[in-house]
Formats: structure tokens, sequence, C-alpha cells
């Protein structure tokens, strides 16, 4: 069956911007284009918020950040309002009319929604299962419903005890109405299928065998790094433009070594490419950062450290960027005289190159490569993960990076053969200091493992997986019955 020719509305929070699933929807999007051959003018965007794009449109109702979602978020496990019940319903019906209005404004035929299987889009899923609800009573089967499932509440501790409320609306997270499913890991079909064993869904082997896939994060190498000379001592990294030369003085970096009496040859500059949530385990990297400056010291290496977090902070309802900067205050207080110091780049990063009356804006998805230039490492030490978007970036991009082996990494990545020093249960080890340490000081080390790494990503996990997969489960979708 030939697909490119469908009308394709794409729903999710955020569009263009820097989050995981923002990412895959963008890499996406180019693989049916360019792969597939759907055009362009063929994909809509549902939204609370996007980047300038064709065919978008927003809507707050779908913010998972609204004061429904979070009072969702607060009340999940513990005792819910009187009104919550009813807050739900009267949002998810609102969401339901919009999701109607953008189906039939424009002749959609295959929704695909992002991440609803997620109580962070609760009201999206609710209002997503109350528009497929009424559908089926009107005995109508288009269009065709995919959910791209990143996370779910039962893969998170913290969603593990529904109260009563909670419960009533499970069912439509993500719905059981659905007509397909792609997956990001091996371990989440598994899941799903306890969810929907709850609910007595007919024909279910049929329906995980044949409207099913797993599609992981994936990345394409944009530079041309098989030209580089990978057995010497020279350091590699991806062609620089003169836009991102400013970037260390506009993020603050440049002063604070000015004024620490260090130059950028004498700074290793350690990259948390993540946004700034809990399970990221940054306070990892802080400790990190610590135990390198001290073995430069033990060598008599004048150098100092720097931790740049890259993403943005107040995600998720956690304190945790006050967490970090107070625990990052205390060990500087603890372990005096230290050269280490901790750099938020939030209020100078965004999702595309921009300047905003006097101030200038990077791409997040350019950061890994600009540290890789000065050569720097990074640290992704996240406690859980649904892939590793962020991992594959700082990959992609010809940095060596450090980490904690979380469980789809055990399940999914390693096996594939990347080379990547590592700890377990987020607990810092004297090897791993010592691997971070050779990685900053032997460019030789450094070339070796980063050539390896790319040459996994190139070969396992490039683009072209996406359009490999989804075009039969979209062809089985609209010509298989189960």
């Amino acid at each position: 069956m030939d697909i490119s020719h469908l009308n394709y509305g794409i729903i999710h929070s955020l569009i263009g911007k820097n989050d995981g699933v923002s990412i895959v929807i963008d890499q996406s999007v180019n693989a049916m284009v360019k792969d597939i051959g759907v055009g362009l003018g063929n994909i809509f965007f549902l939204a609370a918020h996007s980047s300038p794009r064709f065919n978008a449109e927003t809507h707050e109702i779908f913010w998972h950040k609204s004061e429904i979602n979070k009072a969702i978020i607060r009340q999940f496990s513990g005792e819910a309002d009187d009104s919550l019940d009813q807050m739900i319903h009267t949002n998810a019906l609102v969401a339901k009319e919009i999701i109607g209005e953008f189906v039939q404004r424009n002749n959609i035929d295959i929704l695909i929604a992002h991440n609803t299987s997620h109580p962070y889009n609760f009201i999206t899923a609710v209002g997503l299962g109350y528009y497929l609800e009424e559908l089926r009573e009107k005995n109508l089967i288009w269009p065709k419903v995919v959910v791209w499932w990143h996370d779910s509440y039962f893969e998170r501790p913290q969603f593990s005890n529904p109260n009563p409320v909670m419960q009533k609306y499970l069912k439509y997270l993500p719905g059981v109405l659905i007509d397909g499913i792609v997956f990001i890991n091996s371990a989440q079909p598994e899941l799903a299928q306890r969810v929907f064993n709850r609910y007595g869904i007919n024909n279910l082997d049929a329906f995980f065998r044949e409207r099913t896939a797993i599609i992981p994060n994936t990345h394409d190498i944009i530079w041309d790094w098989k030209a580089c000379d990978w057995s010497g001592d020279i350091l590699n990294f991806p062609p620089q433009d003169s836009y991102n030369q400013s970037f260390p003085v506009d993020i603050g970096l440049a002063g604070l070594l000015e004024t620490s009496g260090y130059t950028m040859d004498e700074t290793l500059i350690l990259l948390q490419h993540t946004r700034i949530v809990p399970r990221k385990k940054i306070e990892v990297a802080i400790d990190l950062a610590f135990e390198i400056e001290e073995r430069f010291r033990k060598e008599g290496i004048r150098k100092c450290v720097v931790l740049l977090i890259s993403g943005p902070s107040g995600d998720e309802q956690a304190k945790y960027k006050e967490f970090l900067t107070a625990y990052f205050q205390m060990k500087k207080e603890t372990i005096q005289n230290l050269p280490v110091f901790l750099i938020y780049g939030e209020n100078y990063i965004l999702s595309h190159r921009d300047i905003i009356v006097d101030r200038k804006y990077y791409n997040f998805q350019e950061i890994p490569s600009v540290i890789a230039s000065y050569g720097g490492i990074g640290t992704y030490f996240s406690e859980t993960e649904g892939f590793g978007n962020n991992l594959l970036e700082m990959i992609a991009a010809g940095l060596p990076v450090v980490i904690n082996k979380y469980e789809s990494y055990k399940t999914d990545l390693e096996p594939l053969g990347f080379d990547l020093p590592c700890i377990e249960d987020a607990l810092l080890s004297t090897d791993l200091i010592e691997s971070t340490f050779k990685l900053a000081t032997r460019v030789e080390l450094r070339n070796r493992q980063v050539s390896h790494n790319l040459k996994v990503l190139s070969e396992k996990l490039g683009h072209r997986i996406i359009s490999d997969k989804f075009y039969p489960l979209i062809n089985r979708i609209f010509t298989r019955g189960i």
C-alpha cells in the first residue's frame, strides 16, 4: 500500500523543542518525508507549544505543565481533591473537541499521539480516549490512531499506587481503542500487554504481533568523521562555524576562567546534556567533577573542571535545580580551594539559534559538538531512560561519554557494542574516575573510543531504522485485520 498520500496528524505537548519526544517527532517526520515520500504538506501538528513550522496548531489544553496536569501529578498517589474528577473530565472534553476539529479540518487519516501513556500528558490521553469512544459509538474506524510509547506510568515508581480517581481514567493511558503502538525499547511491549490484559482485549496476541513495532531512538552522524585520522593524538571533532565561537563568553565560562586565572586549554568541560530532572542523577556528575579535579592535582596537572548543564529546569515538578546548586555549594565548602565550577546553560540555549535584542542563543543539538571541540567529556548518569536520545546526540558529536548503566541501556544499547565507561546503581567508582581521567589526558585513547562508538552508531542506529519499521506498521494497520 502507498502510504505517502495519507494525511498525518501528530499530537504532543511540545513540538520542535529540546525534549526527547520533540527530537523523535522531528526525526520521524524527516524519515517520513525523505524515505517514505510523504509530502510535508500532508503532515499536521497539534500541540500546546510549537516552534514555527508549517501546518502547526496550538492549544493550551495540551500543555503538560497546566494547572490541571500539575494537580494530577501531585495527587496521583495521594488523596484526591473532591473537585479533581470533575476537573479531569471537563478538561478532557475540551481536548476531545479540539482533537476532533483538528482531524476534520485537516482530513487526517492517521493520528500519531506521542507519550499518551505517561501521566504528564493525562488530559491529552483522556481527551483522545473520549474522541475514540465517540467514533466507535458511531461505528467509525477512521482516522487510525497510533501511540508512540516513550514512557508510561507503570515504568515509574512514583506512579505505582494510583488513587481511585486516577484508576478511573487509566484505561485511556494510552487507551485500548488505538490501532497501533510504537515502542522505543524491547521491555515495553511486555509491560503494555499487562495493561491491555486488565481490560480483556480480544485478539491481544494478534494485536501485539501485527500492530506494534519497536523503533529505538536513532541518530545520524552529520559530519565526515570517517575522513579524520583516529590513530594519532590530534583531537577530532565536528567542524565549527563562527556562530558558536562566542559560546564560552556568552554562558559566562570565559569570564569565570579569567577571574580564576585559567585558560580554555587548562579547562576540562563535563557536559550534562539533559534536562534538569531528578532521574538524571546530575549530583553524580558533580561528584565526578570534584574527583577529577583531585586527580589532576595528584598528577600535578594544572587544570580546572567545569560541569555544564545544557538542558532546562522546572520540569517534572521538582526543585531539583535548587538541590543541585546547594549540593554543589556544599561540596565546594567541604573541599576548599578546588577550581571546580557549575554552569547552567538554560538561559542561553534554545531548540534553535536566535538573537533576541542583544542576547545570542545557541542550538541545544549543537552543544555536544561545541564541547567536543574543546576536548570535553559527556556525563550521563541517569537511573532510568526510555532509550537515550541525549546520549546518542553526544556520541554523534564525537564526545566520549561516561554513564550509569540504566536498564534499557543494558538491554538495548550495550548489546550493540558501544564502549562507554560506566557505573551501576549510580554509584561513582574508582574505575570510572580513572577512565574519565584517562579520557581527559590521553587523546589517542579518546580517539579510539570515540571512533569506535561513531562506527557502532552509524551501523546500528541510523535514522533509516525509523522508516524501515514505521512503513510496515502503517501498512499492516490499513491492510490487515486482527
